[in-house]
């Protein structure tokens, strides 16, 4: 072969050598670009979930303070009509050991 030719060879070698690394270079770029991307994505989506899964279980605690209000309310005035029943008990029971002590003490 001439000297010529074994130079044209070796240029070609050589060139295509910088081919194949330029492209590696580049599938790497593409690769992290697409990496990061992906996580970006991946990030976004699950923030969504997170948003929409928050204002989900806001909705449903309003949802249930106002589906309860009627039922506590009604409880509240049960409990304030024991109280004073109660509060009534104590006063005829204070009224009646008061009333004893007197009598037994005129005795």
């Amino acid at each position: 072969m001439s000297d010529d030719a074994v130079k044209k060879v070796r240029d070609t070698e050589a060139e295509a050598k910088k081919i194949i690394d330029d492209a590696e270079v580049k599938a790497k770029e593409i690769i992290e670009n697409a990496r990061v991307l992906a996580d970006k994505s991946y990030d976004s989506i699950v923030n969504k979930a997170n948003e929409s899964k928050n204002e989900f279980l806001k909705k449903a605690r309003l949802e249930g303070e106002e589906s309860i209000l009627p039922i506590r309310e009604e409880e509240e005035k049960k409990i304030a009509k024991i109280s004073n029943i109660s509060k009534d008990k104590k006063a005829e029971i204070v009224k009646s050991v008061v009333e004893r002590i007197v009598n037994n003490g005129n005795s």
